[in-house]
């Protein structure tokens, strides 16, 4: 591309008769979705797939009403109020960088404070929770900063019932980097944030730490802690990622994301690795 890393140099022109071809998703295939609207399913989601993700995630999990679910790095709670609200089940609602007390107005406004508890602490800190407490633990575009370790697993799984699931669904590669690309990253994968988060390394803090499906599967299986039962890369993920970025354009919400998430689309026609999505689930042994 002959780019330093971390440009775009893209034109407001070009950004605007791009984002003018992309695609929507099939609602349609999307049942769980039905009564919301299409700014709400991305309202409060970091990371790629919105709520069309946290809905992949959910048919993978055998739940009942009033199970007990951990929402494990559950940002500004958006996929907390979808599981309360599409299965009945108490939910805890954890996170390192949303405070409880906006977590807790939030759910109160919403009528759902008798359903989600949020805390605010570190996931990778000892928990404050019974052994084999959770029914299931459900971790949407935050599992790969944390949970890449068998040491890991091990620390979360003591709070998971014998049969109990864990379902990550995130953003993922479709290819490992090679020795080259580790010495020499693509810029689209190492650009630089803009101020005052400029000396972010994103690269060692995000992408090195994603991996693929396959990765993520042979971690769970080698652990000897879980079964793995469904590992799928999401078909329409290029599609999800387009409508994600219409979103932001068409609110203004985060314009540097608009334009490096065009760069990254452009540099994945012609290389690998690109970026997707998928849904790995598993149940504790």
């Amino acid at each position: 591309m002959g780019r330093e890393p971390g440009r775009t140099d893209f034109t407001p022109d070009y950004i605007r008769d791009a984002i003018a071809t992309f695609r929507a998703p099939e609602r349609s295939q999307y049942p769980e979705l039905d009564g919301f609207t299409r700014d709400e399913l991305y309202e409060d989601c970091s990371g790629g797939g919105g709520l069309y993700l946290a809905a992949r995630m959910l048919r993978t999990l055998r739940l009942r009403a009033g199970d007990v679910v951990l929402d494990l790095g559950c940002g500004k709670g958006a996929a907390s109020l979808f599981l309360a609200g599409h299965l009945g089940v108490q939910v805890i609602a954890l996170d390192l960088w949303t405070p409880a007390t906006f977590l807790d107005r939030k759910f109160t406004a919403r009528g759902y404070r008798d359903r989600i508890v949020p805390l605010h602490m570190d996931v990778t800190h000892e928990l404050p929770f019974a052994e084999e407490y959770f029914d299931a633990v459900f971790c949407m575009n935050s599992f790969n900063f944390y949970g890449g370790s068998v040491e890991f697993l091990r620390h979360l799984l003591k709070h998971v019932k014998p049969g109990g699931q864990l379902c990550i669904g995130s953003e993922v590669l479709t290819a490992g980097f090679t020795a080259e690309q580790l010495e020499h990253p693509p810029y689209v994968y190492a650009f630089r944030m803009p101020p005052p988060n400029e000396h972010v390394d994103v690269f060692e803090g995000d992408f090195k730490k994603q991996h693929t499906p396959g990765w993520w599967r042979e971690l769970f299986e080698n652990s000897g802690l879980l079964q793995v039962e469904c590992c799928e890369e999401l078909g329409d993920a290029d599609v999800l990622y387009e409508e994600m970025v219409r979103h932001e354009y068409e609110h203004d919400l985060d314009p540097f994301d608009v334009e490096i998430c065009l760069a990254q689309m452009e540099w994945g026609r012609t290389h690998q690795p690109r970026k997707s999505l998928f849904v790995l689930t598993a149940h504790k042994i």
